[in-house]
């Protein structure tokens, strides 16, 4: 079994985005993700966009740059991108939260004001599924 790939960066939306806007988004998401064997979840804070993406590296990587050259936002960043054995959105093609609680801290993570592993790891953990509930916490 090959490694999967678990990529995560941020961005901040290059003009307003509304729901409807949004849900573009996830459904396109959603529909090449199941194409190409990726999972993730999407946050949106408002103004700021954070992402994980999970699959083969190459697929993983390859979507990572088409997605940055999206003109919906700007001065993406990857943060974190390692290997593990076990996905952690495996039953979704792309999860989302909206969260506006996270503004401040992916405001400083897109302005590269912030590299500090702790907040990295919180707004990661905030994204993940809850095992109870199977949803968002």
């Amino acid at each position: 079994m090959l490694p999967i790939c678990q990529l995560f960066y941020v961005s901040s939306a290059a003009q307003p985005c509304d729901s409807e806007s949004i849900q573009d988004i996830l459904n396109n998401s959603r529909r090449n993700n199941r194409r190409l064997d990726v999972t993730g979840c999407l946050l949106f804070s408002g103004r700021c966009f954070a992402q994980v993406l999970e699959g083969e590296g190459a697929v993983v990587n390859a979507l990572a740059q088409r997605i940055a050259l999206d003109p919906r936002h700007q001065g993406a960043v990857v943060l974190m991108e390692n290997y593990t054995t076990e996905r952690q959105f495996a039953d979704w093609s792309m999860g989302y939260l909206h969260d506006l609680d996270l503004e401040d801290k992916l405001e400083t993570l897109v302005l590269g004001q912030e590299t500090d592993p702790l907040v990295i790891a919180d707004v990661m953990m905030r994204m993940k599924p809850d095992t109870v509930m199977g949803a968002l916490r």
